[in-house]
Order: structure tokens, then C-alpha cells, then sequence
């Protein structure tokens, strides 16, 4: 067999839920919704099923069946998550799904999201000629993801999102948001329930992209090793290369390594980082908008054990995303500064200094008017200060899978490839990652205490 997405999700599928299905011993497949009164309730089926999971982590899938239901191409993907709490989840589901039933009521209000997920999973159900069904399992009773690895919940949505996104089939049917491009969200929200099309149809751009795109060869037997691999492959050769200007140090600092101060009393970026991420954003943004080709920035906050690091000397602190596009205008707003040449940086690819983004973050956790950033704050500072405990870099490059290898070997697009990382680097370096979402709720970036005396401002801000 090929070692393709196609034939991951495949084969993925039939040892899951076609499996299920064909089993006499489960009550696969069960059917959510009952319609055969005035109105809609769910199935006996469906409260057993969701009723009978037991406390635990679980992956569920919504899905449409394509009769007679041979191979798992037959199993149509509507909308997959993950949650602490099936039955809840299950139950909030169908409301949701009913309360937005019929979609010829729906409305287009002009806000982000009018189009929801719901409002997704309603279409399909009423163009669907099959019913809508529902799949899920224990994440403990599986011990490999769809790349042959352990997983858990946040990582395998990640993963089952990508590979469905990434099928040829699929481009209209599937409602996540989440772990798909922004672009995605954004053309469906122009023309509301018209999104929908059950038919086989031209593949999505990332489907297309990923056919194009070859398959490489790794050799990690773990996922700590396959991030190793990876960082091998990107940041540690950069570091290496003569011709490169890495490792690119986040701040500017002195030889003590306090950071200095932007006349707002900000921290202070390096000028080597502003340059590499105004370059990188270029190649993604222009003054038109977006550009053909790369569709944003993946980023990895990290610290180094040597002066010439092997692979386990680079320590990753964050790994992130930013999006070219946005997901309500074409052009995100995180781009903008870049694309237009302005000199502010208040977004500035996710690393700007307002209020809701890294720098402006950070700065408000250091001198106590904020606290979003205290992990940050705590792992990278001496207390009561803005000195660096360790010189802290920033390693950005706008995603490109012909330049970059993906983190299991396969294309992924930079929506899936950012989770993927996340997992690969929190296996290898659970304790210094200081990712908070995609990680598991028991991860230490969210169990420690974490703590930070904050610095005392002499002035007010941008006195």
C-alpha cells in the first residue's frame, strides 16, 4: 500500500469504525436522530450509546454512510472532536444540531462564525440521503494513532481533522473548524449552507497541495525522536549553516541578558527577529493581500544547552502559528502591519506588542498589569526582573512543505503540522514546553503552580 494520506486515513478508519461496524458484538452504526414524529428526538440508540461510555478520554466521529458500506471510503467524515465528557458532548450535539434545523432559516448576521459548525452539520444532515451517525472510543483503549504512534485526545482530533481535510472526498462535507486553514471558515461563511456538497467534486487547495507534495522517509521510532528529527532537519541545520544569521535571539538584551526597553516601556524585540519575521510574513502578504503559495508563519520559541547544539540541546519553550489569512477577512489582521510596510507592531505576525499578543503579553505579565503570560514569565526570567534566566530565540519561517519536512514524514498543511509539532516536542520535552493548548489538561504547563514576582514599573506606560 502507497504511504499516502488517503491510505492513512483508510486504513485508519477500517481498524476503527468500519471495524465497529461490521462487528456483531457493537451496536455500530447508531443512528443520532429520530424523525418519524412531529418532532425531532434522538434515538434509543443514540442515548444508550452516549450514556453507556464510561469516564474517560474520547475521540468521536459524526459521519454519513455511502451504501452498501464495503471499504472505508464509504464512511463520510461530518465532524470529528474530542472531549472529558461523551455523553454531555453527544447530547449538547443534537441540540445544537436540531436547534439549527431547518437551515432555510438561517441568516447571515455579518459576524464571524454565522455560519457555524451547526449550522454545517444541519445542511449536511438534511442534503444527506443517508442518515447521520455517530462513532467514538475510549483514547485508552487504542494504543496507536493513525501514524503508529501513542496519543491523546487534543493531538489524535489534530490528526484525524488533517488527514480528513486533507482527503480529495472530502472538501465540502466536514465541519471542523478547528485544525483546518483559516481560508477554509472564511470562504464558507460568504455563502452559508451553498458550501455544502455531498458530491465528489474537486479536491481542496491543501488536498491538492498534499498529491503534489511526496511522501519522506523518517526514521524515529518515537515521537521524542521524530522531534528530534525534525529539529535536526530545520533549526539545528540553520543554527549550523554559515550563511544563516541563527540563532536569532527574541530580544534585545545586554550582556546580562536584561532585556532592553521600547520607549512604551515595552520589552524589546531584537532587530534580527523583527527582520526574519517582516521577510518571512513577505513571502506570504503584500500590499494586494494574500499571495499564491505559502498561507503563514510556524514559529518555535526555544533555548539552547550549547553554543553548537545537537538536536537534544535545543530546548522548545512554545510552538505556534499565524495564519495569513484571517478567518472573517482575507487578509488577517496579524498581517497587516507586514503586508501594508508599516512601521508598527502591535500585531505583528502573533509576536506584536498588544495586548493580545506575545510581546504585549509578556510585558504586561513582567510588570504586573496582566497574567496571561506567567508560565512565560516564571520559565524565562529571574523574579522581579526582566533578565533573561537563559538567551531565549525565535525560529520563523513561513511554512513551506517542499523547504520543511512535515513532522510525521507526510505533506501537512501549517494548520495541522503547528498540533502535530506540539505533540512531537511535548513527548520530548514535556517539563520546558510551555504550550498550553494541544497538550493533554495534565501536562505541567498546566498542573504546575507557576510563579512571577512582577517587576515595579519606575512610569507609567508610554509616559
Amino acid at each position: 500500500m502507497s504511504r499516502t494520506k488517503e491510505t492513512l486515513w483508510e486504513r485508519w478508519v477500517t481498524r476503527t469504525v468500519l471495524e465497529d461496524i461490521t462487528a456483531a458484538e457493537t451496536p455500530d452504526p447508531v443512528e443520532i436522530v429520530d424523525d418519524s414524529g412531529a418532532e425531532l428526538t434522538r434515538t434509543d440508540a443514540y442515548d444508550d450509546y452516549r450514556l453507556g461510555r464510561g469516564a474517560g478520554d474520547y475521540l468521536y466521529l459524526l459521519y454519513l454512510l455511502d451504501e452498501p458500506v464495503e471499504t472505508a471510503t464509504d464512511i463520510i467524515p461530518v465532524y470529528v472532536g474530542e472531549t472529558g465528557n461523551i455523553a454531555n458532548r453527544l447530547l449538547e450535539h443534537f441540540r445544537r444540531l436540531r436547534d439549527s434545523l431547518p437551515t432555510t432559516e438561517w441568516a447571515d448576521d455579518g459576524s464571524w462564525g454565522s455560519y457555524s459548525k451547526y449550522d454545517h452539520i444541519a445542511t449536511v444532515y438534511e442534503r444527506a440521503t443517508s442518515p447521520l451517525y455517530v462513532w467514538g472510543c475510549d483514547i485508552d483503549e487504542r494504543e496507536q494513532g493513525p501514524y503508529g504512534f501513542p496519543t491523546y485526545r487534543h493531538e489524535l482530533e489534530a490528526k484525524i481533522v488533517g488527514l480528513a481535510h486533507s482527503h480529495p472526498r472530502f472538501t465540502r462535507a466536514l465541519a471542523n473548524r478547528d485544525f483546518v486553514p483559516n481560508r477554509v471558515p472564511q470562504e464558507m461563511a460568504k455563502v452559508g449552507p451553498e458550501w455544502v456538497g455531498l458530491e465528489a467534486e474537486t479536491p481542496n487547495e491543501e488536498a491538492r497541495m498534499i498529491r503534489e507534495t511526496p511522501t519522506v522517509n523518517v526514521t524515529g521510532e518515537t515521537k521524542g525522536a521524530l522531534w528530534l528529527e525534525w529539529v535536526d532537519q530545520t533549526i539545528r541545520r540553520e543554527i549550523h549553516d554559515p550563511e544563516m544569521v541563527d540563532p536569532i535571539p527574541l530580544f534585545e538584551t545586554d550582556e546580562d541578558l536584561t532585556v532592553a526597553l521600547t520607549e512604551r516601556g515595552q520589552l524589546k524585540r531584537s532587530a534580527a527577529i523583527e527582520t526574519r519575521i517582516r521577510a518571512e510574513g513577505k513571502q506570504c502578504v503584500n500590499a494586494d493581500g494574500v499571495k499564491e503559495g505559502q498561507s503563514g508563519l510556524l514559529y518555535v520559541l526555544y533555548q539552547l544547552e550549547s553554543t553548537t547544539p545537537s538536536p537534544e540541546e535545543i530546548v522548545p519553550r512554545y510552538i505556534g502559528k499565524a495564519e495569513a489569512y484571517g478567518k472573517k477577512n482575507t487578509l488577517s489582521a496579524n498581517f497587516e502591519e507586514i503586508a501594508k510596510d508599516r512601521a508598527g507592531t502591535q500585531k505583528f505576525a502573533r509576536w506584536g506588542d498588544g495586548n493580545a499578543y506575545h510581546v504585549g503579553e509578556l510585558t504586561n505579565t513582567v510588570f504586573g498589569d496582566d497574567s496571561k503570560k506567567r508560565s512565560w514569565a516564571s520559565e524565562l526570567f529571574e523574579q522581579g526582573t526582566h533578565r533573561l534566566k537563559a538567551q531565549t530565540y525565535l525560529w520563523v519561517r513561513a511554512w513551506d512543505n517542499q523547504q520543511y519536512p512535515s513532522p510525521y514524514g507526510y505533506p501537512a498543511y501549517l494548520a495541522e503540522a503547528e498540533p502535530l509539532l506540539i505533540g512531537l516536542a511535548y513527548a520530548a520535552s514535556p517539563e520546558t514546553l510551555l504550550n498550553h493548548n494541544e497538550v493533554p489538561a495534565d501536562a505541567p504547563a498546566n498542573t504546575r503552580a507557576f510563579e512571577f514576582q512582577p517587576v515595579p514599573r519606575e512610569e507609567p506606560v508610554g509616559k
